[in-house]
């Protein structure tokens, strides 16, 4: 296990625990840890930290992490990350009022 992954999952445990600041600044040490050449992985992990961004009601956050890993998913084929994106669609429905949140549904709807 790579110390991108090693951080990442430390980050969903802590996320799991309640602890999402500590979170936080775990799957954002293991993403900029993370190598280029490993992007379906960077594409799932942008899933796991918009789970915490939707946990910490920072809905923005979650909306722009959620629309990079779609954005990248899409682009590379992984079919996985889209499947991951789409789980996190009941968490975004009472947003749509944010701004891009009910454009963004409509483009997974649509996709």
């Amino acid at each position: 296990m790579s110390p991108a992954d090693l951080a990442v999952d430390s980050g969903q445990c802590l996320l799991d625990l309640g602890r999402t600041g500590e979170a936080r600044t775990k799957m954002t040490e293991g993403l900029a840890l993370l190598p280029r050449a490993r992007d379906k992985t960077r594409g799932i992990f942008l899933t796991y930290q918009a789970k915490g961004f939707l946990r910490s009601d920072d809905i923005e956050q979650a909306l722009a992490v959620t629309t990079e890993s779609l954005d990248l998913a899409t682009r590379i084929g992984a079919g996985r990350c889209v499947t991951l994106v789409r789980e996190l669609v009941p968490a975004f429905e009472p947003y749509r009022q944010v701004e891009g949140v009910a454009d963004f549904l409509d483009r997974l709807r649509a996709g």
